[in-house]
């Protein structure tokens, strides 16, 4: 019976496009991080911790452009795919066409201080020129990449979709690796991922012409860019700010540990905690295929039964937390062996501090299904203020912690800053559900 139980839960069509998901996102984050592993012997501690600066302020300064708005259009499309209603699929898409273009004028804007702050906050205007050419390329890829993306999630393309998302770290990273090789240092890093940009965003297109053909409620491309100045902001507005902002927000906790640790260290030492941290997400990115799926199934069980999602949130919060202790353990271990083998006796002294992010990655799947939650109840507003008030406190109490313990103040930082937002997130939303009638 158990067998028997086990086998049909393999064929389940979420767990089959979830395991799908899985391997071609950790196929990607494996290779991206192993190519971060001979960049940083190439650069060593020094070089590599301008490299980490570098991409933690393109984070930051790309905020309008990462992948909030394209996950509140998820939602909106699956809708509307449901329904096989082509009007509202098409509006949909330009409607994130059209916040994208926004959002890449917005940051262009932005982009000019970059040089002003590295240089106020780093000593180095080049660490805000080079992430500006990181941010171009996070542009390129939040247009008809992320469309092209979405359509192929919503439609069920999932082994296509999974090509796409390996194909654009492989291209971006690949590159990046050969101009550090050919001995371009940090400029070659971050023009190496524009170059994957761009031959990502060409590839999207005949992508797309594929999608159009195949399924014929998605418009040719021609016809979507067209609609894209006539599409009412306002439409869709209202809901998709609330969701693309407390996404946002996610990233931004990911992108502030690295930005505010540079202030009060040198960037070799930046360097010992972004390999770290980066370390135990390598192993948590496992985690992301399966919070992505559940943007649509919390959306669609939200429609169909939605007495069913206390049972699942808090199912889906405990195998999280199950799934990221066990990832977390195992990287800990693995740890004083692979800094060693992998990046060199430089940067042994990393180590420690990955054994220190025990209680961050072991607590981290805790929130594997709060933002689908979230934006299934239409409830992103009460989660970004959450994640306000937790960065209102965190932000100045995280910059003394780095100040006088330097980067084991980094590391209590974040512990905190991640758990106590899914803890109350997590209570939150299981105590409003828990008053649905029950079956």
């Amino acid at each position: 019976m158990r067998l028997k139980s086990l086998f049909e839960f393999s064929q389940h069509r979420f767990v089959k496009s979830v395991a799908t998901l899985q391997v071609g996102s950790f196929a990607g984050t494996v290779f991206q991080a192993g190519v971060g592993v001979l960049i940083a012997r190439i650069l060593q501690p020094e070089l590599f911790g301008v490299y980490s600066l570098v991409f933690g302020l393109a984070g930051l300064g790309g905020l309008l452009l990462g992948a909030g708005t394209q996950e509140a259009v998820a939602t909106i499309l699956g809708s509307a795919y449901a329904k096989q209603d082509r009007q509202e699929v098409s509006e949909a898409l330009s409607f994130l066409l059209k916040i994208t273009l926004y959002a890449g004028a917005v940051t262009l804007v932005l982009v000019f201080f970059l040089p002003y702050a590295a240089s106020y906050f780093y000593g180095n205007p080049l660490i805000g020129w080079y992430a500006s050419l990181v941010i171009l390329g996070v542009f390129l890829s939040s247009s008809i990449t992320a469309v092209v993306q979405l359509s192929l999630q919503v439609v069920g393309r999932i082994k296509i979709l999974t090509l796409i998302v390996f194909g654009d770290q492989f291209l971006r990273f690949g590159s990046a690796l050969i101009l550090v090789f050919l001995g371009f240092g940090v400029l070659g890093a971050v023009g190496g991922q524009l170059i994957g940009a761009i031959i990502t965003f060409l590839a999207s297109v005949l992508v797309w012409e594929n999608i159009k053909n195949n399924h014929p409620l998605f418009p040719p491309l021609r016809k979507l860019l067209g609609q894209v100045s006539k599409i009412p902001i306002k439409k869709y507005f209202g809901f998709s700010f609330w969701v693309a902002v407390d996404r946002n927000m996610g990233n931004l906790f990911m992108v502030l540990p690295v930005v505010l640790t540079g202030i009060y260290v040198s960037a070799g030492e930046v360097s010992f905690f972004k390999l770290a941290f980066g370390f135990i997400n390598l192993a948590l990115s496992l985690l992301g295929p399966i919070s992505t799926l559940l943007n649509v199934e919390f959306t669609r069980m939200q429609v169909e039964d939605p007495k069913k999602l206390y049972y699942n949130l808090v199912k889906v919060s405990l195998y999280g937390v199950l799934f990221s202790s066990v990832l977390t353990v195992g990287m800990i271990a693995l740890s004083p062996i692979a800094f060693k083998l992998l990046y060199g006796a430089s940067f042994v002294p990393g180590v420690k501090y990955v054994f220190g992010l025990l209680f961050y990655g072991a607590l981290f799947g805790v929130g594997i299904g709060l933002g689908p939650m979230w934006r299934a109840l239409n409830a992103v507003k009460t989660s970004i203020i959450i994640n306000l008030f937790v960065l209102g406190f965190g932000i100045p109490s995280g910059l003394y912690m780095i100040r006088s313990w330097g980067l084991w103040g980094a590391v209590a930082m974040v512990t905190l800053w991640f758990t106590v937002s899914h803890l109350i997130s997590f209570f939150y939303l299981a105590r409003r559900l828990g008053r649905l009638p029950k079956s």
